[in-house]
C-alpha cells in the first residue's frame, strides 16, 4: 500500500504551525508521531492534500514543572516520558498507560498528542481500500450502515488510546491553540462521543499540551489493559484507576476510568457512592461490575465479541481498583 499524494510541510515554530491549519483548513492534518496516522493513510481512510510535520517544533517537546502541575508537550516522545523521575515517581497509572502503548521501538517516534488524537477504530472500517469495495460504505466511511450494527443508525467505532483513560483518571487538562486564540479545558471534554468526529476540536486547532496536578498524599494510580498479544495491539478493554485514601486506608477520592468501551473515554459516575469511605476489604466489586455494564455499551467491532468484552469489564475495572491501592496500605 502507497500513501496518496499530498504537500507536505513542516514548520519549526508553533505559531506557522497553526498558520499553516488555518491556511488549509479542511483539508489539512497535523502529524505528531505517525504511528496511527500513516497507516490510515496508506489504506486511503484519510486524503489530506496537506500535512503539517511537528517533528521540528521543538516548543512542543518536554516535561516541566509549572505551579504544582506537570506540563507535557504534545510532541513529546513516548519514551521521554518512561525516563522522566517527575513522572516515574507521581503517575505510576500514566507510566503503565505508556508501557502499554505498542511495543518498545514505537516508543521513539510515538508522541503523547498523537496518541490522545488517534481517530477511532473498527474491524469494518480499518481495513484496505479492496476490502471496503466489497460491501456498502458504512457511516465513518461516509456511507449509511454500520456492519457491526446493522440496524444502527450512527457510527459504533471504538476510541483506544491507552494514555487518555489514565490522564483523564489523574484530571489532566489539555490546551488547545489556533491562530490568535488558545484554550484549556478538562480532557474529557476533547471527547464528542460521535464515532464519525471523536474530538470537539476543529480542523485548524492544534493539541499543544497536557497538564497533570501533582498526585495528593496517600494517593496512587493504576492502568489495566486486555488485548488479543502482549504487545502491538490496541486495548480490547481498559480501566485506569486514581486513588486518595485518609489515614486510616478510608477511601476518600476515587476515578475509575473506562477505555475502549466506545467512542470515548468513560467516567464510572457511579464510583464514588461504590468507594467513599471503604477500605479494600469492604468495596461490593460485585455492585461494581453491574454500574460498569450500565454504563457502556459495546458491539461486535473489535477482535473479539462485544458479549466477552462485556463480561472482562468487571473483571478488569476491579484490576484497576486493587492495583491502586497497594503502595498506599504497604
Amino acid at each position: 500500500m502507497r500513501l496518496p499524494r499530498f504537500d507536505f510541510r513542516e514548520p519549526s515554530v508553533v505559531e506557522e504551525a497553526l498558520s499553516l491549519l488555518e491556511e488549509f483548513k479542511g483539508s489539512v492534518i497535523p502529524l505528531a508521531g505517525g504511528t496511527d496516522l500513516i497507516p490510515i493513510m496508506k489504506y486511503g481512510l484519510e486524503t489530506p492534500s496537506t500535512v503539517v510535520g511537528l517533528k521540528r517544533v521543538s516548543a512542543l517537546r518536554g516535561i516541566s514543572l509549572n505551579s504544582g502541575n506537570v506540563h507535557i508537550g504534545a510532541m513529546t516522545l513516548l519514551v521521554d516520558m518512561l525516563s522522566s523521575r517527575t513522572l516515574l515517581d507521581n503517575f505510576p497509572g500514566l507510566i503503565q498507560a505508556v508501557k502499554a502503548v505498542a511495543a518498545p521501538p514505537l516508543w521513539n517516534v510515538a508522541t503523547i498528542g498523537g496518541n490522545i488524537c488517534q481517530n477511532s477504530r473498527c474491524l469494518y472500517y480499518n481495513q484496505s481500500k479492496t476490502w471496503r469495495l466489497e460491501r456498502p460504505a458504512c457511516f465513518k466511511a461516509k456511507g449509511d450502515v454500520c456492519h457491526a450494527v446493522p440496524a444502527g443508525r450512527k457510527c459504533f467505532s471504538v476510541y483506544s488510546s491507552d494514555l487518555a483513560p489514565a490522564l483523564t483518571a489523574l484530571g489532566a487538562t489539555i490546551t488547545i491553540r489556533r491562530k490568535g486564540q488558545s484554550r484549556t479545558i478538562p480532557l474529557q471534554d476533547l471527547f464528542s462521543g460521535n464515532g464519525l468526529s471523536p474530538f470537539t476540536m476543529e480542523k485548524s486547532e492544534l493539541l499543544t499540551g497536557v497538564e497533570i496536578p501533582l498526585p495528593q498524599k496517600r494517593s496512587n494510580s493504576s492502568y489495566i489493559k486486555k488485548r488479543m498479544r502482549s504487545a502491538v495491539d490496541y486495548p480490547l478493554i481498559s480501566a485506569s484507576a486514581s486513588i486518595v485514601c485518609n489515614e486510616d486506608n478510608r477511601i476518600k477520592q476515587i476515578r475509575l476510568v473506562l477505555g475502549a468501551v466506545g467512542s470515548k473515554p468513560v467516567i464510572v459516575g457511579s464510583a464514588d457512592q461504590i468507594f467513599a469511605g471503604k477500605t479494600i476489604d469492604e468495596i461490593d466489586f460485585d455492585a461494581l461490575g453491574d454500574n460498569v455494564r450500565k454504563e457502556t455499551r459495546m458491539v461486535d467491532n473489535l477482535m473479539l465479541p462485544g458479549s466477552y468484552r462485556r463480561q472482562m469489564l468487571p473483571v478488569i475495572a476491579r484490576d484497576a481498583v486493587r492495583a491502586a491501592f497497594p503502595s498506599i496500605v504497604e
